[in-house]
C-alpha cells in the first residue's frame, strides 16, 4: 500500500473584493481599457515603479473614471493575475492523445513555455505584486492550487498500483514545471542571461516528467539480496 499525503489541497473562496458589474456596453469597453493599458503598464514598468497616473495616461480616461471602476492599481492588477493565470492553464488544453505520453507531455509543455515566456515581464510583476499584498499572495496561491488538484486528480488514477503519492508528486512536478519557467524567463532576463530554446527545454521537462510518472511502472529495482 502506497504512503499518503496530508490529503488533497482544497482551494478557499477568493479573497479579491469583487466590483459591481458595469451596466452598459460603454462601461464594459472603458473597463476593458483600462485592464489592457494595465497590462502595457505593468510589463513595461513593473508592479513597484508604476502608479495609477500611469494608468490613466495609458488608457486616455481620467482619474475620476479609473476610480468609478477600480479602487487602486492593485484591483487592476488583480484583474490581470486571473487572466494571465487562466491563459496558462489553457495553454495545455487539448495536448493529451491517450497512448502518446511523452509526445503529450513534450507538447504540453511546450505550450505552457510559450505561454509562459510570452507573459513573463506580466508574471514578474505578478509576483512582486503577491509579495507585497498578503491578499494577492493568497489569491495566487489558489489559483496555482487549481492546477496542483488537477495534476493530481489525472495522477490519482495513473499511479493506482504505484508507490508514489499523488498530492506530493503533482505539487513537484508541476512546481519544477513552475520554477523552471521562472529561473528560465523572468530571471534570466533580468540578469542579461539568454532564454532558452523552448522546444528543447519541453523535451527535458517532458522526459523528466515521464520517467517519475510512467517509466517507473514499468521498470522496478530489483529487491536486494
Amino acid at each position: 500500500m502506497r504512503p499518503r499525503g496530508g490529503g488533497r489541497v482544497s482551494t478557499t473562496e477568493a479573497t479579491t473584493p469583487v466590483l459591481a458589474a458595469v451596466p452598459t456596453a460603454r462601461g464594459r469597453r472603458t473597463r476593458a481599457k483600462i485592464v489592457e493599458a494595465g497590462r502595457r503598464v505593468l510589463a513595461e514598468r513593473g508592479y513597484f515603479q508604476s502608479t495609477v497616473a500611469d494608468l490613466t495616461a495609458e488608457s486616455g480616461v481620467a482619474l475620476g473614471t479609473l476610480y468609478r471602476y477600480f479602487p487602486n492599481k492593485e484591483a487592476v492588477y488583480g484583474e490581470i493575475l486571473e487572466s494571465v493565470m487562466e491563459e496558462l492553464r489553457e495553454s495545455v488544453s487539448g495536448s493529451w492523445t491517450k497512448g502518446e505520453e511523452l509526445a503529450s507531455l513534450r507538447e504540453s509543455s511546450r505550450r505552457y513555455l510559450e505561454a509562459y515566456c510570452r507573459n513573463r515581464k506580466l508574471i514578474s510583476g505578478l509576483i512582486d505584486m503577491a509579495a507585497a499584498k498578503p491578499e494577492y499572495d493568497r489569491r495566487w496561491w489558489e489559483l496555482r492550487n487549481r492546477t496542483f488538484e488537477r495534476k493530481e486528480r489525472y495522477l490519482d488514477r495513473v499511479l493506482a498500483d504505484g508507490d508514489l503519492d499523488p498530492t506530493f508528486a503533482a505539487v513537484a512536478l508541476a512546481s519544477m514545471v513552475e520554477q523552471f519557467a521562472f529561473h528560465s524567463f523572468i530571471q534570466s532576463s533580468r540578469y542579461g542571461r539568454p532564454l532558452p530554446d523552448i522546444d528543447d527545454a519541453a523535451d527535458t521537462l517532458s522526459r523528466i516528467w515521464y520517467r517519475a510518472i510512467y517509466a517507473e511502472r514499468a521498470v522496478r529495482v530489483p529487491d536486494a539480496g
